[in-house]
């Protein structure tokens, strides 16, 4: 199977996965502030899968955009999504299990990332790329990321989680399951694994 991208015109190449493959991909998304690296690297530690982090992924310009307050476009976003796709893709090729903590805020996004998946048939939303929103209220998000940029640990200000929240589609014909982010954390990883894993 080919894959092409209009904005970095590259080509990657990945065999045609048998039926019978055992690699699984779970998604944790939601806006900035949700839980989802600290759930994810939960959850991967409790499934012995491999935890990725989506913003090790961003640009240099996209982090920059950021932490100056710019929201990213589709032209900034996309090829950062197919690059999680192709990871996603080879992780799934080498029968791992993969938890991502990824924004995934829009449908068009998670169709991307669903396409890691080379069974995927577009807009079936059959695929073994699973999504899990972490699912808060405004004001928690707000206290959260206040927080957090007080201790210096993410380059996205709390200024532009409207953006996020604005983006943010949930679709229940995608079979997305969700999850109470103010829980305990551990409450969580259970939770998922009861019914998603």
């Amino acid at each position: 199977m080919l894959s092409t991208s209009s904005t970095c015109n590259c080509v990657v190449s990945f065999p045609k996965m048998a039926s019978d493959y055992k690699g699984k991909a779970i998604v944790l998304m939601g806006v900035s502030g949700a839980g989802k690296s600290t759930i994810s690297q939960l959850l991967g530690r409790a499934v012995h899968g491999r935890f990725l982090d989506a913003d090790d992924y961003h640009s240099e310009s996209n982090k920059e955009k950021m932490k100056n307050g710019i929201p990213l476009s589709d032209e900034d976003r996309v090829p950062w999504l197919e690059t999680l796709r192709n990871v996603l893709r080879r992780g799934l090729f080498d029968n791992e299990m993969l938890i991502l903590a990824c924004s995934a805020l829009q449908k068009r996004y998670r169709e991307i990332l669903r396409s890691a998946d080379p069974n995927y048939e577009p807009g079936s939303y059959a695929s073994v790329v699973k999504f899990v929103l972490l699912d808060v209220g405004p004001e928690v998000l707000v206290a959260r990321l206040v927080k957090r940029a007080a201790e210096g640990k993410h380059f996205m200000p709390a200024k532009l989680l409207q953006t996020q929240l604005d983006l943010l589609q949930s679709d229940e014909a995608e079979g997305i399951f969700k999850v109470d982010a103010t829980l305990d954390p551990d409450d969580i990883v259970k939770t998922i694994q009861t019914f998603v894993i």
